[in-house]
Order: C-alpha cells, then structure tokens, then sequence
C-alpha cells in the first residue's frame, strides 16, 4: 500500500475521532521520514508537530503535550530508548503512548525499546496501511489507563482493523 492509498482505509474506517483533532509528534533525525510520517498522517484529523533529535523530542513533549509520539531510535543528543524512559518519567508524560519507529529489529531490540516503555514497535520499511492501524488503534484505546488492559484492548484493535481492512 502506497501513501495515496491510505484514503481507501480512511474511507473504511472512517476518522479516528470527528471533531477531536489529536496532536501527534513525528520523532526522527531523518528529515525525509518526517516527512513520509506526516505525509501518511495528512488523512487523518491530527495536528503533526516534528522534533529533530532526542532533546527536543523531550522538550517538545513537555511543550506540546502530544497524544502520540512516534519515535526513531537512532537519534543524536539522546537516543529513543532514553526519550522513552524519560517520558514514562514525567508524572505529565508517563501515560502518552509511543510507538517506536526504527530500522533496528533485531528481536533484543524490539524487547529494549518495550522495556525502555514503548507502547509498540513498527520495523522501516513500513506500509503507510500498517501504520494508519497503529496509530488509528492506539487513539481507539487512549481512555484506558491500566497498563495491560490498555495492551489488550491494543492488539484486539490491531486484529479488527487488520482483519476488516479492505484489501488494497
């Protein structure tokens, strides 16, 4: 699925939240990526904000109070890993979801960035389709406050959108 076609899933699920325009902050060094992130996320209704490294991802996150952060590992001035952590540090941060976006996908280092936090993981190369349903399912759950019933509800909202997507 091609960028162009996440309008296909939008038109089958509709908005995440009509109405209720989400901020979601684009974490990545890369500026390309950044880029491609905010591009995938214009059929959404969300405000997208970017941060270059991880120092201003922690600032930014202080700052903008996003409802996501979608967050690159390999970063100068703080890595992702540490970005996550001291996210789940702040008493103001420590329930916005993350979902790390990285070529590292060796299997220790999907396990580093759960325990550094991360709300899950999504390996690049992505499909723009993939990463609609991440985030869509993670807006879906964003009222559950206990950490693995949120996890559940999470994965269940995966299944469903993954399994009632129309095949593009």
């Amino acid at each position: 699925m091609g960028v162009g076609d996440a309008g296909r899933l939008d038109a089958h699920f509709g908005s995440m939240n009509p109405g209720h325009c989400r901020k979601v902050l684009v974490v990545d060094d890369d500026p390309g990526m950044r880029e491609l992130i905010t591009t995938i996320l214009a059929t959404e209704d969300v405000t997208v904000c970017s941060a270059t490294d991880g120092k201003d991802a922690v600032l930014k996150t202080i700052a903008e109070k996003p409802d996501l952060i979608l967050l690159d590992v390999r970063m100068p001035k703080f890595n992702g890993l540490t970005v996550c952590k001291a996210i789940r540090a702040g008493a103001e941060t420590q329930n916005t979801p993350v979902i790390i976006i990285t070529g590292l996908t060796a299997t220790c280092s999907i396990e580093e960035c759960m325990e550094a936090g991360a709300d899950d993981f999504v390996g690049k190369p992505f499909q723009a389709r993939e990463l609609l349903i991440r985030v869509r399912a993670m807006f879906k759950i964003d009222q559950v406050s206990d950490r693995v019933e949120r996890l559940e509800q999470y994965i269940l909202a995966v299944h469903e959108m993954r399994t009632h997507a129309p095949a593009v």
